[in-house]
């Protein structure tokens, strides 16, 4: 017979009407509580492939920022020239 692992718990508390969209959304998705939240903790603590989403963020509304602004001057340049091309033909 295998030996049981051990185990602990742990309480946490919640919203109920939170716990029961949760409570749904894992079992529409063939899941266990149990299993979502040991997947969140081995996730938090794997140091290695650690990911900072905030900072992920804040770096992607910086490049937005750039992107767009360079795209808007591009527009004028692009139109600039339009109306210069106009100009010499007439």
């Amino acid at each position: 017979m295998a030996a049981k692992k051990e185990r602990v718990f742990i309480q946490v508390a919640i919203d109920p009407a939170k716990k029961g969209r949760f409570t749904s959304k894992v079992e529409e998705q063939g899941k266990s509580i149990t299993d979502v939240i040991i997947s969140w903790i081995d996730d938090y603590l794997d140091e290695s492939e650690k990911v900072d989403v905030f900072d992920l963020k804040h770096r992607l509304d910086s490049l937005e920022t750039v992107a767009l602004s360079r795209i808007e001057a591009l527009e004028r340049v692009l139109q600039d020239n339009a109306d210069l091309v106009g100009e010499s033909h007439a």
